[in-house]
């Protein structure tokens, strides 16, 4: 219902210029079985602690992962360096990691549609995942992207651009870590 209104909201706002434009949506191989393997199993062994009280329909860990578990901060820093190797004028901006989570699909979960602002990117690191299960969904004013998910692979993209995960329909479990960069103060 908040999502509705608030995009009522800029539907109906006198100010509102739809616009119709690329974002950079960077796609990299981050592959390390290892470190995929402890980010799954850590996962698993924390459940559900959101219990469906998000965006996210499936088992969530708690918000700040990488503040307590070294293996979330390293994909932390990835995604960081990640963002800073495909941002404009870095060089004058610090960022750092806002939040960071993990997240168990079985079949059936899903994410509703929204978005991170005002955070300045977001991120996706698809722990484990077959070709079929279900894809990272953008939305614009005039079209809907799909990115499956390939394991070990890291999206990032800018933080205020509609995302989803449609209903997982797979069997096995589908296991990602995400989560945003800020700037420092």
């Amino acid at each position: 219902i908040l999502e509705k209104k608030k995009l009522r909201q800029l539907r109906t706002n006198p100010f509102s210029i739809p616009f119709d434009m690329k974002f950079p949506v960077i796609q990299k191989d981050c592959s390390a079985a290892q470190l995929q393997k402890r980010l799954a199993d850590t996962c698993r062994d924390i459940g559900d602690v959101q219990q469906n009280q998000t965006n996210v329909q499936a088992s969530m860990t708690d918000w700040y992962m990488h503040e307590t578990n070294l293996d979330f901060m390293q994909v932390c820093e990835i995604a960081i360096q990640l963002a800073y190797d495909n941002s404009p004028s870095m060089a004058i901006v610090s960022l750092m990691p806002y939040d960071c989570w993990g997240a168990i699909y079985s079949k059936g979960n899903y994410t509703k549609t929204h978005e991170h602002w005002p955070q300045i990117w977001s991120w996706v690191y698809n722990v484990e995942s077959c070709s079929e299960c279900s894809p990272l969904m953008f939305k614009t004013q005039h079209d809907t992207f799909k990115i499956p998910p390939k394991e070990g692979t890291m999206i990032l993209f800018p933080a205020w651009i509609l995302h989803s995960v449609p209903t997982h329909t797979c069997k096995h479990d589908r296991i990602v870590v995400a989560g945003n960069i800020t700037t420092s103060k």
